[in-house]
């Protein structure tokens, strides 16, 4: 690891309750047949926060009824006049405000014990890289032209060569040091995968979709990214999961496609030596593990498989412990994870849930908990001008409306927690199923 941390945990007061991110003397969590455990055998179940929003800007979270990726949004300030250089600011002070210490001792406050932080790669670039992509989103630079240069970076090995330069790395430490004080673990998302994982425009700020899949150069950087992260973190006791890629969608060779990239990936990390868990996701949205079974990895330790729960009119999702999926390999319904879990001999773990009423996102809580299945609520914050199962809302202004450079600093104030209003029913609801 890049630097001492058994001396700082080791003077952190640990409580009674496993629940409350017991992390012991630096030691990795670990999977013990179907559970999550510590350096003593205990079992934790990991109940926590996403930090959505904050270095990914999905566009529906940006204003209800809005679509679109991050590009789009950097698209609505160049169009407000803003230079290269002022949307660079904007977004070093939209990452200094959206998320501070005060957010991450709220999340704590309420009985969560980890925060899953989903990361944009053009966060791994550095500022001159980061500048040829935000070309293409402003027209200024073919596409083909950043495909070529990300290839020569990658050959000439310009690419993560100074890790503790690179704003992810900082963003990461940062939220690490926070977490710590907090006794909190940290779940590392990489959420927009480089080449857009899928065709959601939320999740993969695309510049092409599903381009990850048919340009052999973004598996080549997301398989450099992974290792950056597990030579600097491999030691590291505050970091419960890596989240490999998340929610693959509608992707080309499907499943099977889905297998050979995270062979990759868990060789690439397991190569520098590191152990933590690796949750996988599986094709559509995180659910269909079919061909993505423990026994088709050669490295099948440490695996976690991962659902997202969402009740939608179009995907009704029941949260009934006897609620099933034909295909047994479908995750989401609460029978098919315990089957799963007990047939793989694998511990699973809900990494999004929520975006609904406080209702139903308790008693999804109340019976995950009740099986031993964490869970993570997505997600923590967002704009709307009413009510909504985000823990916080942010008012108007809605940044894709500002049509000025003008306009900008409230947005950037309103995001700040000290501004941001409280959704009282989701709190209440969902602190009142934390299982201590």
């Amino acid at each position: 690891m890049h630097r001492s941390f058994p001396l700082l945990l080791s003077t952190l007061l640990l409580g009674a309750s496993i629940t409350h991110a017991q992390i012991q003397n630096a030691s990795l969590l670990r999977a013990d047949g179907t559970r999550i455990v510590n350096a003593q055998n205990q079992p934790v179940l990991l109940q926590g926060m996403n930090l959505g929003g904050w270095l990914l800007q999905e566009g529906y979270m940006m204003k209800p009824g809005y679509g679109g990726t991050q590009g789009s949004v950097k698209k609505v300030l160049y169009q407000a006049g803003l230079s290269d250089a002022a949307v660079e600011r904007f977004y070093q002070q939209w990452r200094d405000n959206f998320i501070t210490k005060a957010d991450i001792d709220f999340i704590a406050q309420q009985g969560f014990n980890c925060i899953r932080l989903p990361l944009h790669y053009d966060l791994f670039l550095t500022p001159a890289q980061r500048a040829v992509r935000n070309g293409v989103i402003r027209g200024t630079v073919p596409y083909a032209d950043y495909v070529t240069k990300l290839k020569e970076w990658q050959q000439k090995g310009e690419l993560f060569r100074v890790p503790q330069q690179l704003d992810a790395i900082k963003l990461i430490d940062k939220t690490l040091a926070w977490c710590t004080a907090n006794k909190l673990y940290v779940v590392l998302d990489l959420h927009a995968a480089p080449g857009a994982q899928g065709t959601d425009s939320n999740i993969a700020d695309a510049l092409q979709p599903n381009d990850f899949w048919k340009e052999p150069i973004y598996q080549d950087i997301t398989n450099g990214l992974w290792a950056t992260l597990a030579r600097r973190y491999k030691n590291d006791g505050r970091i419960a999961m890596y989240d490999l890629v998340n929610e693959p969608n509608n992707v080309p060779g499907g499943n099977a496609a889905i297998q050979v990239m995270f062979e990759r990936l868990i060789n690439t990390v397991r190569a520098q030596g590191d152990q933590h868990l690796l949750l996988l996701e599986g094709n559509g949205f995180g659910n269909n593990y079919n061909g993505l079974l423990k026994a088709s990895f050669s490295q099948p330790e440490n695996l976690v498989y991962n659902a997202h729960r969402y009740n939608l009119p179009k995907y009704p999702l029941s949260n009934a412990l006897d609620a099933s999926n034909p295909d047994a390999n479908q995750l989401g319904t609460i029978a098919n994870l315990l089957r799963f879990r007990e047939s793989q001999q694998v511990p699973v773990w809900v990494g999004e849930t929520g975006e609904n009423s406080p209702e139903w996102m308790a008693e999804a809580a109340r019976n995950l908990a009740s099986v031993g299945i964490g869970w993570c609520h997505w997600t923590y914050k967002r704009f709307s001008d009413k009510p909504i199962a985000a823990l916080l809302r942010i008012k108007p202004p809605y940044l894709v409306d500002v049509k000025s450079a003008a306009e900008v600093p409230q947005v950037l104030e309103n995001i700040e927690f000290k501004n941001c209003v409280p959704d009282t029913e989701v709190i209440k609801a969902l602190k009142a199923e934390i299982k201590k």
